[in-house]
């Protein structure tokens, strides 16, 4: 029931604030870069409301006492700091130095409450050291995704619901009411970002989003000793967006251009580039992130040589995609 009531709060609150959301976007001015055929871009602070609905999970875990440690006022804190950053960049569009620099800063948060891996192996300073780059790299990940209607609300949905199972079966009455929480509000927010969309969550929404996931994902037991292939579990979990970005990142280097430069590289882009629709092209990635969810439970719950069999496909599966789609021309490049 609790994790049923953080999915409903937060789905019926997205609805009904996502069209104020968008009212203040058009008061405030505040839109996206227009596309090719439009006038002018879409109101882009549909993450406020994804945040107040998070935010009312946390309001609920706080009032019945679950599991709340020091490290749940460092989560609270560290997204606060996170959600102020994509409002003031969706209003102003700051350069990703300045980004880069309140994200280290609120990862720093997570830290000294205590919110590290605990990868039995590694010593204190390298788990910290893996928490600053898994977070930084996921939280922008997710940012970068965020070019397509209706695709970011999407992953998050399949991405959360994959992570609520685990924390469920480990019974992490945590990490699965945020999770439900991430889900109900996603899920209320695709109503109007679903192509065509009439909102768009912002960096305000792409960053908390992926942000919170790459904290709940390292929050979530998944390796017992005589099984460290679900180590890979999260990685697996989240390695459509990680993919997009380094396949990003390859297209601008191949092109010698700034990897923080703005172009149409992106894996779902080039879908559009071939011939799909947006729809299908976010259906495309829709699916493909329905499989590595079920790959990432496979690898979650088996054996290790099974975990391995399953990773070296997706690895394959990853690789043949990038040379198929690596070769669409981008037009004007």
């Amino acid at each position: 029931m609790i994790y049923l009531s953080t999915f409903i709060i937060a789905f019926i609150l997205v609805v009904f604030i996502s069209p104020v959301s968008i009212k203040i976007s058009e008061r405030l001015n505040i839109f996206s870069k227009p596309k090719s055929g439009e006038e002018k871009g879409k109101p882009c602070l549909g993450g406020i409301g994804i945040f107040i609905a998070v935010a009312s999970a946390f309001v609920l875990i706080y009032a019945l006492r679950i599991n709340c440690t020091v490290g749940f006022i460092g989560i609270i804190v560290s997204s606060i700091l996170i959600v102020s950053l994509g409002l003031i960049d969706d209003a102003k569009d700051l350069g990703p130095f300045v980004k880069i620099v309140v994200e280290l800063a609120a990862i720093g948060i997570l830290v000294l409450f205590g919110i590290v891996t605990k990868i039995s192996f590694l010593p204190i300073w390298a788990n910290v050291l893996v928490t600053f780059i898994w977070v930084l790299f996921i939280t922008n990940a997710f940012n970068l995704l965020d070019i397509v209607d209706g695709l970011t609300s999407g992953l998050v949905i399949i991405v959360s619901f994959t992570l609520l199972v685990i924390s469920l079966v480990n019974r992490d009455m945590f990490s699965s009411s945020i999770l439900a929480a991430l889900m109900g509000a996603y899920l209320g927010f695709l109503k109007y970002n679903y192509p065509p969309a009439r909102v768009y969550m912002g960096d305000t929404g792409s960053l908390f989003s992926g942000f919170l996931l790459a904290v709940i994902a390292i929050s979530i037991s998944y390796a017992p000793p005589d099984r460290p292939v679900a180590l890979i579990t999260p990685i697996l979990v989240m390695s459509l967006p990680i993919y997009d970005t380094f396949f990003l990142m390859i297209m601008r280097m191949r092109k010698q251009e700034s990897i923080f430069s703005k172009t149409d590289d992106h894996f779902a882009l080039r879908l559009v580039t071939i011939g799909y629709s947006v729809r299908k092209s976010i259906w495309i990635m829709y699916l493909f992130s329905i499989l590595l969810a079920i790959a990432s439970l496979i690898v979650a719950f088996s054996s290790n040589f099974v975990g391995i069999f399953v990773i070296g496909v997706v690895i394959l599966v990853f690789i043949f995609m990038g040379r198929k789609v690596g070769m669409v021309k981008i037009q004007g490049k």
